[in-house]
């Protein structure tokens, strides 16, 4: 019998999934090379990476034994999801959509199946703590609620129709490139984290950020991209004096800011999350190395080089989705 844990992520991950593939079916001709708001993406480009290796991955890997705490630190120190991604879809890019839709289909049958044959002996592999940046971890449990991935890109799928985006390269200098890999990975965890939410606990308060609840952490990451961009652009001389002036009220800005998007659905917070991380990516990409060893503009005289606001907006984003973690579909299984 498979472990009521499993049963669940995989319950979860099959709604998720049904959803996702009914998007996908109702998109025309068209649709599908629609551009996928803010990247390079086509729609068909995206579905071709939401299919993913189609392998048994984190329970294919504990079945065979060799998921040990190790190999997971070795293996987050020195992995780069841009570089997998990029060749995967590359890949598939001769694929017919046909073609791409029966693979989506069977996306997650050997992840599933291998899923369905863990058993209490792998209890403790399961317990293993998966470091996610700086105050954000999971658990290797946490692996198994996949679901959190086919409902963010349906979600991406749904801006792509709704919003009209035209593509723009950006490049970026050997120094800012090389910050790119923390940067990345500590916005797509931060997306992660705010995918594998609960439904139900979103209005409740955070049990690591007291007075705001897990919906509040979400609308204040998603107006603060706009505070950080405001602030990069002081590196380059462009940010307005009153405007940086207006974001160093840091409690007060962050209290007008969760009010304004109380009502916001998460679709739109995401929305408006994800715009705003392009913009710093597009601000970023202007960086120069006289840039980069300028200062940043915090406000009130006070300034910051600029590689520690760099450092500091990662361990931001990786302390708030640190704080959502509690709220999981999987912890609230648990419960």
């Amino acid at each position: 019998m498979a472990l009521p844990v499993v049963e669940a992520a995989v319950a979860d991950l099959t709604r998720s999934h049904r959803e996702l593939l009914r998007l996908v079916d109702s998109l025309s001709d068209s649709d599908w090379e629609r551009p996928v708001p803010y990247g390079e993406w086509t729609v068909k480009d995206l579905i071709a990476h939401v299919i993913g290796d189609m392998s048994p991955s984190g329970p294919g890997l504990i079945l065979a034994g060799i998921l040990t705490p190790e190999f997971i630190a070795d293996t987050s120190k020195g992995f780069d999801l841009r570089a997998r991604n990029t060749s995967m879809v590359e890949s598939r890019r001769h694929f017919t959509r046909e073609d791409l839709r029966q693979l989506l289909f069977e996306a997650h049958d050997a992840f599933i199946g291998a899923a369905l044959r863990l058993d209490e002996s792998q209890l403790p592999v399961l317990n293993y703590v998966v470091p996610m940046g700086s105050e954000y971890e999971i658990r290797v449990e946490d692996w198994l609620w996949r679901g959190y991935h086919d409902r963010q890109h349906a979600d991406d799928i749904r801006r792509a129709l709704s919003t009209e985006y035209k593509p723009e390269g950006l490049s970026f200098t050997p120094e800012i490139d090389l910050k790119m890999r923390m940067l990345t990975r500590t916005h797509d965890g931060l997306v992660r984290a705010i995918y594998s939410v609960s439904d139900d606990a979103w209005l409740k308060e955070s049990e690591d950020c007291p007075g705001w609840t897990y919906h509040d952490i979400v609308a204040h990451m998603a107006s603060n991209e706009h505070r950080r961009r405001t602030r990069l652009m002081s590196a380059l001389g462009e940010a307005d004096t009153n405007v940086l002036e207006a974001i160093s009220d840091i409690d007060g800005w962050n209290a007008r800011a969760i009010a304004e998007r109380g009502a916001w659905t998460l679709s739109r917070l995401v929305d408006e999350l994800v715009a705003g991380w392009h913009e710093i990516l597009r601000v970023l990409s202007r960086f120069r190395p006289e840039h980069l060893a300028g200062r940043i503009t915090l406000g009130a005289g006070e300034t910051m080089p600029v590689p520690e606001f760099i450092k500091r907006m990662s361990a931001h984003s990786s302390r708030h989705a640190g704080q959502l973690v509690p709220a999981s579909r999987a912890r609230k299984a648990i419960v």
